[in-house]
């Protein structure tokens, strides 16, 4: 199915909402670009609130969390 951008404007608002202010490092970008495009989780609107889960532990693992 088609994503329009009406829909990615819809998901990262619910996804923003369940994680808070998020950043990513320029190394963990990609990790983050990953999942956040290609996964079940972060693809289908019933399974957000994982998505941003995920996105969280991502956010706060030792990958990420290098200065």
């Amino acid at each position: 199915s088609e994503i329009f951008p009406r829909d990615l404007n819809l998901k990262d608002k619910f996804i923003k909402h369940f994680t808070g202010p998020v950043t990513f490092s320029a190394e963990c970008s990609k990790h983050f670009h990953r999942l956040y495009h290609n996964t079940r989780d972060c693809s289908t609107p019933a399974y957000y609130k994982r998505c941003a889960r995920l996105l969280k532990r991502l956010a706060v693992s030792p990958l990420c969390s290098q200065t």
